[in-house]
């Protein structure tokens, strides 16, 4: 079965004129909530003008084509003025996060937002836009913004999406606010406040991300600078990254996180135990000796 392509561009004005044309059929799709994506590929570094119409053609080949997919995320988002893209019928089940195509309208961010910025510049306007959405989408389904979900919330993955640098709180703030102001505002959120981690010898330590409120980094990455010469093996499950240092020695560490590059990211007390490295922390500095 072919996806129900639309492949049409709106403003946020104008999206609110589409939606409310939007009939859901009695016995066919009856979305409950909106869950949130990125791309992560392409990056908006990869689209400096945005998604084109022969982008979205790609995509549509990509998953109906390559993929088998009789369905696709229902909107894409970019920077441009009119960024708000419905790729699919909006009455039809998408294929955007396997425990959610069922229930959920599903929305991909251009950007790569493990590294690229979703609080300025054309992260910002990305994230307005999809916030601009959600609004409205939640108002026509008549529910909260507290049922958004992000896919690194189904439980059937491990990805970061929508990127380590995307705030749950922040957003669902940000739809709140766009619902009953129709303008989004800035939510300062004091979970995102950053960790200071200080490698043996004062060096500071970056990116650092955060995930229960409990700092965390690449493991490769910061295992190379702790202990170089290693090699690394994640496992077929994604819940350990296997490390067998130059010694010999071999060390389990569990993966908070895998990024949509691939990358896999664990607590920073999980990785410096493995090292072998001591471990202090006072106030949002974490010390490693």
């Amino acid at each position: 079965m072919p996806i129900p392509f639309v492949g049409r561009r709106f403003t946020p004005a104008d999206f609110k004129v589409y939606l409310g044309d939007v009939k859901l059929k009695p016995n066919g799709f009856q979305p409950k909530f909106v869950t949130l994506h990125h791309m992560a590929i392409p990056s908006l570094a990869d689209r400096p003008t945005g998604l084109s119409p022969q982008h979205l053609r790609n995509l549509l080949s990509y998953y109906q084509d390559q993929l088998g997919w009789s369905g696709a995320p229902h909107l894409f988002i970019d920077d441009r003025p009119d960024g708000i893209i419905v790729f699919q019928r909006l009455d039809a089940r998408g294929v955007h996060a396997e425990s959610f195509n069922s229930e959920a309208w599903g929305i991909e961010m251009l950007g790569h937002f493990d590294h690229e910025s979703i609080s300025d510049g054309r992260g910002a306007i990305v994230r307005d836009h999809a916030v601009a959405a959600m609004g409205m989408m939640c108002d026509y389904l008549k529910v909260s913004a507290e049922t958004i979900t992000f896919h690194r919330d189904d439980p059937k993955t491990k990805k970061t999406c929508p990127g380590l640098k995307v705030s749950k709180a922040d957003i669902v703030a940000r739809v709140k606010a766009y619902q009953t102001k129709g303008a989004t505002v800035i939510v300062e959120e004091p979970d995102l406040a950053e960790w200071n981690i200080v490698l043996p010898g004062g060096v500071d330590y970056r990116p650092v991300h955060l995930k229960e409120n409990r700092p965390m980094a690449r493991i490769r990455h910061l295992l190379d600078l702790l202990r170089p010469g290693g090699k690394f093996a994640i496992r077929a499950n994604r819940k350990f990254v296997d490390w067998t240092q130059a010694s010999g020695s071999k060390h389990a560490i569990p993966v908070a996180e895998v990024g949509d590059d691939g990358a896999a990211w664990a607590f920073v007390r999980d990785i410096a135990e493995a090292a072998g490295r001591n471990i202090s922390v006072a106030d949002r500095t974490v010390s490693l000796s």
